[in-house]
Formats: C-alpha cells, structure tokens, sequence
C-alpha cells in the first residue's frame, strides 16, 4: 500500500506497540472519505469510510426515529383521551342535568351507570338535592297558590260589603271618607292577590294561555288615549306600524303593557314625555316603551325585576304601588315565549324593550287553553 500523502511513516515504541492511526478527511470525485492509517514497516494499512453514507443511514434512522416516536404518542394520546373520556363521562352527565335544573325542570335525576360506580355518591347526593329542591319548591307554590285563592273570596265579600254600605252612607260625610278608603285598601289588596296568583303560577310553569291574534299596535293605541286621559302633563310620542301582530293571551298583553305604562307614568319626571315604538325585527315583534325619569342607581337596575323589589326609598315614596307589576310583566312575556328587559340609556331617560314571536302562518295550529 502506498503512503498517504502527507503521512509520515509510524514507527515502534520502545515498548513493542505500535503509535496511534493517522486519522483525516479527504475528498474525491466520489464523495467524502473518512481515513484512518496505521504504518506496518514495510507496510501501511489504511481503511476509509464514505461519509456520504453514513449521512444517508443516519437520516433514515432518525426517520424511523421520528414515525416510531410519533405513532407512540399518538397511541399515547389517544389512549389518554379515551380514559379521560370515558372517566369524566359522569361529569359530563352532571353538568348536563344542572343546565337543565328550572323551574320546570325540577324532575330531572341523573341515572347511575355500571361504569360510574366513582361517582355513585356524588349522583345519589345530587339526586338527592333535586329532590328536596322539587319538594320544597312544590310546597312553596301550593302555599303561593292556595294563599291567593282563599284570599279571593273573603276580600270579594269585603269589597261588596263595603260598596253595599258606601251606597247608603250621607254623601261627604267622614263615614263615607272612611269606607272610601277602605274599599281603595280592598281594592289594593285584591291586585295583589291577582298578581301573586299569576305569579305562583309561572313559578310552577302552569300559566294558561288563551292565544288569540292580538293587534299590538291597536291595543298601544287605546292605552295612550288612556295616558292623555290620566296623565295629561306628560307628552306622549308613539311610532308604531299599522299591524304589529302576535299570538297571545289578550288579557295577559294588555296587562303587561299596562304595567310597563304605568310604571313610565309614575316615575316620569314633572312635564316628562313617554316614547312607545315598535317594529319587526324578524319574526319577533319589539316594543320599547320610553320614559324621562331620574337615574336608576346600579343596584337598582339589577335588582328591578325582583319582587316586592321598588328601589331607594327616596325615590319611590311618593309613588304607589308593591313592586310586582315589572316581575309579573316579565313572566308574562317569557310565558309567550319573548322577554322584557331594561336596557341601558343615557342619564334621564329609562327604556324597557319587550320581545315577543310574531304572528304564526295560517297553518301551524294553535289549541286554545282555560284562560286565567
């Protein structure tokens, strides 16, 4: 073998054995080699490798590195995710009954699979609560109920005893005074009991509607005839198309609209104006009834739906009424399917938006119920 170029020839140590191998890189026309000598006096032995090779087997096993270790974590993944799957399948359970816990929804239990034998305690505890809250909510709208409707009758009697002994009482005298405001107490306590009655019924989910087509817009109209009857101080703008038109309880609409005027009309500010309008927007109906009015504080606002709920006592003083009319009205909505909201405006003015579906086509059917 011939000498590398550059290599100088090895010669024995002292010992016997032989130097270390003269190691370097040369390149051809074939590629990159990796030499090694070693000098063998006379000969020298030389071995070298293709680099380019080795390159090429390196790459493949760093391929198959890659594809193994990935089909190794996606086994790993998918196993993962099955086990989690399959062991948060009773919370997902659970999470599926509480968004269904309303009102109406009370009677919803979760059933207990063979595979959730974790989590047995946790549904029978649930199951359990539903149980007292279905029972205990049940007895509070039967008092509700039963309450109004024992009311009824006594305060019937009352109010006729009292117009029956009006009617023979002298004229302007302090008798007639007294009765007359007794028979207003009466009167008071009667449209609470209604109010209450209507309300422990939607609690209940069991308010009954006798759908007919209603004219909203005929029946805002003779309702602002009321106002400039009632309220003449007040300037009162109405923008409403000619057949604004749903399906509803006629006698449950008007109320509720009364009550949203009503509510304009009482806390309206001396020589205010009321704004009512109304428009499609769909196939809903909106109504927004718009009122001058002192600023309502935030807590106010949040809580302005609650019962028996009427605000800073300083600003509502002066003004009649028991704070279930804005509660009831928005029972009365969601009952039609819609809603009543108070929306945000700027300073001075309040504004309530009441939705409500239009009117259905000729063919779908609606079955009349016994009306309230």
């Amino acid at each position: 073998m011939r000498h590398l170029k550059g290599n100088q020839p090895s010669k024995r140590l002292p010992d016997g054995t032989l130097p270390d191998p003269q190691v370097m890189t040369q390149r051809t026309a074939t590629g990159s080699w990796r030499v090694a000598a070693v000098d063998f006096p006379p000969a020298q032995a030389v071995l070298a490798i293709n680099l380019q090779a080795i390159d090429q087997e390196m790459a493949a096993i760093r391929s198959i590195f890659v594809l193994v270790i990935s089909g190794i974590l996606l086994l790993i993944a998918g196993g993962a995710w099955g086990l989690s799957g399959n062991a948060l399948h009773p919370i997902r359970k659970l999470t599926s009954a509480i968004q269904q816990v309303t009102v109406t929804g009370l009677d919803q239990r979760v059933p207990i699979g063979t595979g959730d034998l974790e989590f047995v305690e946790l549904i029978q505890v649930f199951n359990q609560m539903l149980e007292r809250l279905s029972r205990s909510f049940k007895q509070a709208s039967r008092f509700s109920a039963d309450a109004a409707h024992e009311l009824k009758t006594p305060l019937a009697i009352l109010q006729g005893e009292l117009e029956h002994t009006l009617q023979h009482t002298e004229p302007g005298s302090p008798m007639q005074q007294s009765l007359s405001t007794l028979l207003d107490e009466v009167s008071r306590l009667n449209s609470i009991v209604r109010k209450l009655l209507l309300l422990s019924l939607a609690d209940a989910g069991q308010i009954s509607l006798h759908k007919v087509e209603v004219n909203l817009s005929t029946l805002l109209t003779v309702i602002v005839e009321d106002i400039e009857l009632s309220a003449p101080h007040l300037e009162v703008q109405t923008h409403l198309p000619a057949d604004l038109a749903v399906w509803g309880d006629l006698d449950l609409l008007t109320q509720l609209l009364q009550n949203l005027i009503s509510n304009a009309i009482k806390y309206n500010l001396a020589n205010g104006w009321i704004r009512i309008a109304g428009h499609q927007q769909g196939t809903n109906v909106q109504i927004t009834i718009t009122n001058a009015s002192r600023p309502i504080p935030l807590p106010d606002r949040e809580r302005i739906f609650d019962r028996f709920y009427r605000g800073d006592p300083a600003r509502t003083r002066k003004v009649e009424g028991i704070g279930l009319g804005l509660s009831l009205s928005r029972e009365i909505a969601r009952a039609h399917s819609g809603d009543l909201t108070l929306d945000p405006t700027p300073p001075g003015q309040t504004r309530f938006t009441l939705v409500l579906p239009g009117r259905v086509e000729a063919s779908d059917t609606i079955t009349p119920s016994k009306n309230l």
